[in-house]
C-alpha cells in the first residue's frame, strides 16, 4: 500500500497503526460502523475528504480484508460492508471517540464546524417517535453561517429520517433557530439543551406538544452522555 507508513516493528500496535493511523481511515470506519454502506453516504460523513481519496482508501481497506465491496442485487448499486475483522474495530473506534469526549478541550473543534457533517450526524442519531405525525418536518435555520449552509430540513416519515438541504415547499412542524456553534455544543452534550431553550440561544417555534419533547425526538450525539473531565487536555 503506497499510503502505508512502515514502522518496521513486530509489535501488534505498530502493525495496526500502519493502516489505522492513515488520515481519514478511522473516520471511514466510524461511518461504516454507524451503518453507511453506499459510497455517497460514506462521503457525506467525511465531507472534507476528496471523493478520489475516499475511493482509493476504500480500495485499500478491501485489499486488506477489513471491508468487502459487492452488489446489493443484479443491476443494483454496490455497497461496502465490514468483514468480521472490520466489525472487531468497533470497540477501538468508539473508545477513541469516548476518550476524546472525556478529555479533549472542545473549543478548537467549534471554531470551524463542518455544517454538513453536523447535520448528517444529527440525521443518523435522531429519534423518529411514534407520537409524531408522518411526515414530521423540522426546519433548521443556522444564524451564523453563509446562506447556502444556513437552512436544512429533517423529514421524519414512516419510521425513517431524511435530510434535505433544499426547500421543497415543506410545511414545517417545528422551526429551530440557532447558531451552529451553539447547536454543536448542545448536540454533543457540552451544554444543556433545556438551558439553551430557556435562555433563548436555541429557539424552537411550533406546537407546544412537539417543542416540549424536542430533546426526545432530536436526540443527541452517541457520546453526549460522557461527562467532561474537570481538567481537559489542550490540543
Amino acid at each position: 500500500m503506497s499510503s502505508k507508513v512502515r514502522y518496521g516493528q513486530y509489535c501488534p500496535l505498530a502493525m495496526s497503526a500502519e493502516f489505522l493511523c492513515n488520515r481519514w481511515t478511522v473516520l471511514i470506519f466510524r461511518e461504516l460502523l454507524f451503518g453507511s454502506s453506499a459510497f455517497n453516504d460514506i462521503c457525506r460523513g467525511v465531507p472534507r475528504m476528496s471523493r478520489t481519496l475516499l475511493s482509493n482508501r476504500l480500495k485499500e481497506l478491501v485489499e486488506i480484508g477489513l471491508i468487502t465491496h459487492q452488489k446489493k442485487h443484479v443491476g443494483g448499486s454496490a455497497e461496502y460492508l465490514l468483514t468480521d475483522a472490520g466489525k472487531a474495530l468497533e470497540t477501538v473506534v468508539f473508545s477513541m471517540a469516548q476518550w476524546g469526549q472525556e478529555w479533549l478541550n472542545i473549543e478548537p473543534s467549534v471554531e470551524d464546524v463542518d455544517v454538513d457533517l453536523l447535520m448528517w450526524d444529527i440525521r443518523r442519531n435522531t429519534k423518529p417517535l411514534a407520537e409524531l405525525p408522518s411526515p414530521f418536518i423540522v426546519h433548521f435555520f443556522l444564524t451564523d453561517v453563509p446562506d447556502n449552509k444556513s437552512e436544512h430540513w429533517l423529514v421524519y416519515e414512516d419510521g425513517e429520517v431524511d435530510l434535505c438541504h433544499v426547500d421543497q415547499d415543506f410545511a414545517s412542524d417545528v422551526i429551530i433557530e440557532v447558531a451552529v456553534k451553539k447547536l454543536t455544543k448542545v448536540w454533543m452534550g457540552w451544554e444543556d439543551f433545556e438551558a439553551a431553550k430557556k435562555n433563548g440561544s436555541l429557539k424552537l417555534k411550533g406546537p407546544k406538544k412537539y417543542t416540549d419533547i424536542a430533546l426526545s425526538w432530536l436526540g443527541q450525539s452517541s457520546v453526549a452522555h460522557i461527562k467532561k473531565q474537570a481538567r481537559e487536555l489542550r490540543v
